[in-house]
């Protein structure tokens, strides 16, 4: 392991970086497993405050709300915070929040919003696009990812890191969903030996909401093959928990899947539900162009009307753990 290390930290070569994961995954798979156990291991702290960084995945959480709800309702004597970083067709350069700027405007935006929302934990998701580049992308993504892993580590900050989800029959064929499922796995292995090397908590959630699918009889997790249906980001949410030793899963029933479960936290989650969007607003005005952009001449006077989201989200926030703890009381009595 310490030679892995060093490998990481040295190596500037992609070719070689590609070859010593192929050689290091053939000859120390059982050491890597062992290791990854130990670094999985992460808890919820109360005041938490929880934000989650990374793609499409992370992005329309945003819109279910499930992996937040599983950890409200399976921590429901924590108060926590939880923000939203997610930005659809993202990657760890950051390049898509660039708007009309450069890469590294991007990258230094990603950057600017995680100091902002100050994380405790930064719970990072990324590798479900750039597996699509299979071995041929693989060791470019790894010396990205451990670039913007150092870069987010901080004081006081614990970082967890998830695997990618699982792709289902759709657009593509089976035999192209499994090919890509594989390439998603070979991803998952490389994550998971970079964050065993840098002492990260990494939870590989891809087979596990596989076996939650046919364990719980899920019809569908995606609602094209590729894009997380409410289930599937329920799935998500249990999948997470698992690797806490904690479930919301009863009598081979997923509580946020169930009817009458469901009717008693409608309050809760649509109070999430509108966390999220008075956070949305203030993360990613529509008109960011005109307020912050190039056009800011135009309209740049009426950008102070963006941190006036920062005391409605707060308000907001602060009804979720009476409404967590309420359905505790209720469900659970």
């Amino acid at each position: 392991m310490k030679a892995k290390i060093v490998f990481f930290k040295l190596s500037n070569s992609k070719t070689l970086l590609l070859a010593s994961l192929a050689v290091f995954w053939a000859t120390n798979f059982a050491s890597v497993q062992a290791e990854n156990k130990k670094s999985a291991a992460w808890e919820l702290r109360n005041n938490d405050r929880v934000v989650f960084l990374g793609s499409t995945f992370i992005e329309r959480e945003n819109t279910y709300a499930m992996m937040e709800m599983s950890l409200r309702l399976a921590n429901p004597n924590l108060n926590l915070s939880v923000r939203n970083l997610g930005w659809a067709g993202d990657n760890v350069l950051g390049e898509s929040r660039a708007y009309f700027g450069s890469v590294a405007e991007g990258y230094a935006h990603l950057k600017e919003y995680v100091k902002l929302t100050d994380p405790t934990l930064l719970i990072v998701s990324y590798g479900h696009n750039a597996a699509f580049a299979g071995e041929a992308g693989l060791g470019s993504f790894i010396e990205q990812y451990a670039a913007l892993l150092k870069d987010l580590q901080a004081e006081n900050r614990r970082i967890v890191v998830l695997g990618t989800t699982p792709l289902e029959g759709g657009v593509l064929s089976q035999a192209e969903v499994d090919q890509a499922n594989d390439n998603r796995r070979m991803y998952g292995k490389a994550i998971a030996s970079l964050c065993a090397s840098e002492q990260i908590a990494y939870v590989d959630i891809l087979d596990r909401m596989l076996q939650l699918k046919k364990q719980l009889h899920v019809e569908n997790l995606t609602t094209n093959g590729l894009h997380l249906n409410r289930i599937g980001y329920a799935i998500a949410g249990e999948a997470i928990l698992n690797s806490q030793g904690k479930s919301l899963v009863e009598n081979n029933q997923l509580l946020l899947s169930d009817s009458q479960f469901r009717s008693l936290s409608k309050p809760l989650e649509q109070g999430v539900l509108l966390k999220n969007e008075l956070f949305f607003h203030r993360f990613r005005p529509q008109n960011e162009t005109y307020l912050r952009g190039f056009r800011k001449h135009e309209q740049g006077q009426n950008a102070k009307e963006i941190y006036e989201f920062d005391a409605l989200v707060i308000k907001q926030e602060q009804t979720l753990a009476p409404l967590t703890k309420s359905v505790q009381k209720a469900w659970w009595k």
